[in-house]
C-alpha cells in the first residue's frame, strides 16, 4: 500500500510518542545547544522571567534568550514540515565550494562477463548524473525587538515573530527542493498525457463518455510504463492535495461493471505539496505548489542531492538605539540543490472531469 505524505500526515505522526533532539545556535561566536522535546505533539518551551532588553546585558541571560528564540523557531518549523526527504539524498559538508559540478552525484557501473582465456577483465566505472551545476547560496532573515514591544510587555508578539521565522525557513527549504521539479520545462519524452477510458475499459479519444477514476488509473499506469521504457523507473508521485482522494481511489482495488481491478502497484510514496504564502512589509510572498491536475513521477535519490554547507544558525545582537531597537534576531543558512530533473522525472497531466 502506498504511503501518503503531506503536512497533515507528518504533524499527525509527530503527535505519537516522544521526540528529543538538540538544536545548535551561536552565542558570541561559540556554538551552544538547546534540547528540543516533543511529547505527544506538544513541544516544551519556556517563558522569560525578565524583560528582553535586560536579558542582553549578560552572557547567561543572552543564552537564555537565545534558547527561547531557538525553541520558538523550532515550534514554527513544526508547523511547516519538510516534504522532500523521500526524494533527496542529504550531503552535509562545511567545505563545499560556492560553485561546483556535481561529480559526487555518481553511481557504480559494473557487469560480470564470461571470461575467455587470454582476455582482459572488464573493469567497472563511475557514472555521473547530468544536470545543472550546483551552487551554494546564502539565505537570511531577521526581525527587530523594539522598545515599544518591551515597555508594553508584548512578549507574545516576540513569540509570534520567532514562530514565523521557523515557518519561513522550512517553507524556503520545501521551495528550494521541489520548485526545480515543478517549474521545469519538460520535453515530450518526459510528459505523459491524460488517458481516457470508459467504464468498460475502452480507450477513448477525449473525455466524452470517460470514467474519471478508470482514466486516472490508466494515466498513472501509462506514466509508470513511460518511465520504465526510458529506464528511469519512478516510484514517488508528487501531487496537489486537491487530487488526493482521486489518487487514492485510482491506486486502490475496486470493481466497475462487474469487472474487478486490482490495486495499482509501482508507486509506493505520494507527496502532496500545495506551496506556501505569507504577507511581509505590505508585500505578499508565495511559493507555488504542484498545480491541481498535474503530478510528477520521480525516481528519487540518485539524481537529487540536498547540499548543506551550514544549517540554520540564529544569533541575537544589541539593537540600534537611534531607532529604539532593543535587539536584533538574525538567522542565516547556506545551502545548494542538485536536481537532475529530466533524467529522473515524468510530468503527468491528469484527465479532466466531464
Amino acid at each position: 500500500m502506498a504511503k501518503f505524505i503531506s503536512a497533515d500526515t507528518i504533524k499527525s505522526e509527530r503527535r505519537k510518542g516522544t521526540v528529543e533532539t538538540t538544536v545548535p545556535f551561536l552565542l558570541n561566536g561559540k556554538q551552544e545547544e538547546v534540547t528540543k522535546k516533543i511529547v505527544n505533539g506538544e513541544m516544551e518551551t519556556f517563558d522569560l522571567d525578565q524583560p528582553i532588553g535586560e536579558m542582553l546585558t549578560s552572557e547567561n541571560s543572552r543564552k537564555e534568550l537565545l534558547q527561547k528564540v531557538v525553541l520558538d523557531v523550532e515550534l514554527g518549523r513544526e508547523e511547516v514540515p519538510l516534504l522532500y526527504g523521500p526524494i533527496y539524498e542529504t550531503i552535509s559538508d562545511t567545505n563545499f565550494p560556492k560553485e561546483f559540478e556535481a561529480k559526487w552525484a555518481q553511481y557504480g557501473s559494473v557487469i560480470f562477463l564470461e571470461h575467455l582465456e587470454g582476455e582482459e577483465v572488464k573493469f567497472g566505472s563511475l557514472q555521473a548524473e547530468q544536470g545543472p551545476i550546483a551552487r551554494i547560496k546564502g539565505f537570511t532573515a531577521g526581525f527587530e525587538y523594539t522598545k515599544e514591544l518591551q515597555i508594553f510587555n508584548q512578549t507574545f508578539n516576540f513569540e509570534v515573530l520567532n514562530k514565523a521565522f521557523g515557518e519561513a525557513h522550512n517553507a524556503l527549504l520545501n521551495h528550494l527542493h521541489l520548485a526545480p521539479i515543478i517549474k521545469n520545462g519538460y520535453k515530450s519524452s518526459n510528459k505523459t498525457a491524460a488517458v481516457y477510458v470508459d467504464e468498460k475499459g475502452k480507450t477513448l479519444a477525449n473525455s466524452t463518455g470517460a470514467h474519471y477514476i478508470l482514466s486516472l488509473r490508466e494515466t498513472l499506469r501509462q506514466a509508470l510504463t513511460d518511465t520504465r521504457t526510458a529506464k528511469r523507473t519512478g516510484n514517488i508521485l508528487l501531487a496537489n492535495s486537491a487530487n488526493q482522494e482521486d489518487i487514492k481511489d485510482a491506486l486502490s482495488s475496486f470493481t466497475i461493471q462487474a469487472t474487478p481491478y486490482s490495486a495499482l502497484g509501482g508507486i509506493d510514496t505520494i507527496i502532496f505539496y500545495d506551496g506556501w504564502e505569507t504577507q511581509g512589509s505590505k508585500k505578499s510572498y508565495a511559493y507555488d505548489g504542484v498545480p491541481a491536475g498535474k503530478a510528477y513521477l520521480i525516481r528519487p535519490k540518485r539524481g537529487f542531492k540536498e547540499l548543506i554547507k551550514q544549517a540554520l544558525q540564529i544569533q541575537a545582537t544589541i539593537g540600534d538605539l537611534t531607532r529604539l531597537v532593543e535587539a536584533q534576531i538574525v538567522g542565516d543558512v547556506w545551502r545548494g540543490v542538485f536536481a537532475a530533473v529530466e533524467e529522473n522525472v515524468q510530468e503527468i497531466t491528469f484527465p479532466g472531469k466531464a
